[in-house]
């Protein structure tokens, strides 16, 4: 069809019911201009989507536009407007001030020679450049075309840009994880931001996490509190979801189902489900790249369960090697292990950190292994110790630190600062450098607390086990000259969850439970 355009009325909608148009702007002083372009694509759609047109009759009214609308196609836009060059100044303002470089430019002028093809080409980012009088309908219509299909390109092009973007800044933030329940967590929060990947669409998504047990599935919802697991029987699950899930179970991949997916994760030891759900069908796109997210989250995860089995041998070595200390000296293991648990209840209380405390939990059972270089004759006299055995005993602060210093690993290098500042005290008078206050590392100041506290409730070689009552007194006696006073209120405000400690790793207990077995 190569008609000229006529003028005539044309509907404001078109294409209605179809997906969501594509938006044109028209920018030009002549009304008319406006109403045949209308009517020249009053049937037009591009993939299943119609047009939506934004009209602007001059340049300034339509920086405005540009400004608020970044989602425009395509824009049809006359030269000579309110001045000689209105339209392409405005060209430069899009492209140069707005930064939009994705919508397609197409210059439409009535008189070519006020702006010549060549030189506007050559100086301009604008992407075509007709003149009005040799637009027929036909040829509009082929011009919006390969106008929308290259709109098209650049945009997926930059959506694959921004979604590598946040699909890196993803896994970096969950590859920092070292624990399961915190990866699964930081997972779900990270697949939100990665589904909202059009910035003009806010997603609602719902999202939870499943670990596989045979037929049984453990979840964690990110609405739950860290670590809360629910377990659910798969066939029990609603039934659109359990769809979707079982599918991706038997096939042992990602599943992409209109709105629904479920992210399979799994590494030798485990399998993780990742579950969400949106407002708008995913494109190709989403599902590509959660495809290689899903990658990366199977990686992590394999990293994180061999750090894990890292982790786990270090701690298991830790209180062999406090356990040893402890029999050399004719003490129970278990005394290592409440020292660890009320250290890393005391680091909570002050404000540590989750990561920080487990670490002082793990670290605190090597504070007296320089004890190893203590003769028996000093390490297990039964009375007290001359002036000369006492500075022998004290050399155990040092010894301990020089074992473990310098190792590289951070659960030896958090236990060599404990071993070495575990016996310095608040007021200064203690060993082996005489620190004061805060000058003493908190590590230290955590671990003298919980081993004087356990070692006065405890059987030893020289003395009987102190009443609870004299032991709170004396701590509360040493409180701001042995001990950091802060450290003593929170003791003594939350002393119930210290006794539970007590009574769950003593000797007597752990008695009755084996014999209960």
């Amino acid at each position: 069809m190569n008609e000229p355009l006529s003028l005539g009325n044309a509907r404001h909608t078109y294409n209605k019911g179809m997906g969501r148009p594509w938006k044109i702007l028209i920018v030009d002083d002549e009304k008319d201009v406006h109403t045949v372009t209308r009517l020249a694509l009053k049937r037009f759609d591009f993939e299943g989507r119609g047009l939506e047109f934004i009209h602007s009759y001059s340049a300034e009214e339509a920086m405005h536009v540009v400004e608020t609308t970044p989602d425009i196609a395509m824009i049809l836009l006359d030269v000579v407007m309110e001045s000689e060059h209105a339209g392409l100044e405005l060209v430069r303002y899009i492209r140069e001030e707005v930064g939009n470089t994705a919508v397609r430019i197409v210059l439409r002028t009535g008189q070519p020679g006020q702006a010549p093809e060549q030189q506007v080409i050559r100086d301009y980012d604008i992407n075509d450049y007709k003149n009005k009088t040799e637009l027929t309908t036909s040829k509009l219509s082929t011009l919006v075309y390969a106008g929308l299909r290259a709109y098209r390109d650049i945009v997926t092009l930059q959506k694959s840009k921004k979604g590598l973007e946040k699909l890196i800044r993803a896994s970096r933030g969950i590859s920092s994880r070292q624990e399961l329940n915190s990866f699964v967590n930081v997972t779900l929060r990270q697949l939100i931001a990665l589904l909202n990947l059009d910035d003009t669409a806010v997603f609602s998504c719902e999202t939870s996490a499943f670990r596989l047990k045979e037929t049984q599935l453990e979840m964690i919802s990110s609405t739950h509190a860290l670590g809360v697991v629910e377990h659910i029987e798969l066939e029990r699950m609603p039934e659109k979801k359990q769809g979707v899930v079982t599918e991706a179970v038997h096939r042992r991949e990602n599943v992409f189902r209109d709105n629904q997916l479920v992210m399979y994760c799994s590494s030798k030891s485990i399998t993780l489900l990742f579950y969400a759900e949106v407002e708008h069908p995913l494109s190709e796109l989403d599902t590509q790249l959660l495809d290689i997210f899903t990658e990366n989250l199977i990686v992590i995860l394999e990293n994180i369960q061999l750090n894990e089995l890292i982790d786990d041998s270090q701690r298991e070595m830790i209180y062999r090697l406090g356990e040893v200390v402890e029999s050399r000296s004719h003490e129970t293991g278990f005394h290592v292990k409440r020292v660890a648990y009320y250290s890393d209840l005391l680091a909570r209380l002050i404000g540590l950190s989750n990561e920080e405390s487990i670490l002082i939990k793990y670290a605190s059972p090597l504070h007296d292994i320089g004890k190893i270089g203590i003769p028996d004759a000093i390490l297990n006299k039964p009375g007290k110790l001359d002036p000369g055995e006492w500075e022998v005993m004290k050399t155990h602060a040092m010894r301990g630190h020089e074992i473990l210093k310098g190792s590289g690993l951070v659960l030896m290098d958090i236990g060599a600062i404990i071993a070495l500042t575990h016996h310095e005290k608040w007021d200064g008078s203690g060993y082996p450098a005489g620190q004061l206050q805060d000058d003493i590392h908190i590590y230290g100041r955590i671990t003298a607390l919980a081993d004087v506290f356990d070692a006065l409730g405890s059987d030893r070689c020289y003395k009987r086990a102190w009443p609870l009552n004299e032991v709170l007194e004396y701590i509360q006696g040493q409180s701001g000259s042995q001990f950091d006073p802060q450290l003593v209120s929170l003791m003594m405000e939350n002393l119930e969850q210290f006794l539970e400690i007590r009574e769950r790793f003593s000797e007597s207990s752990t008695v009755a439970r084996s014999a209960s077995r």
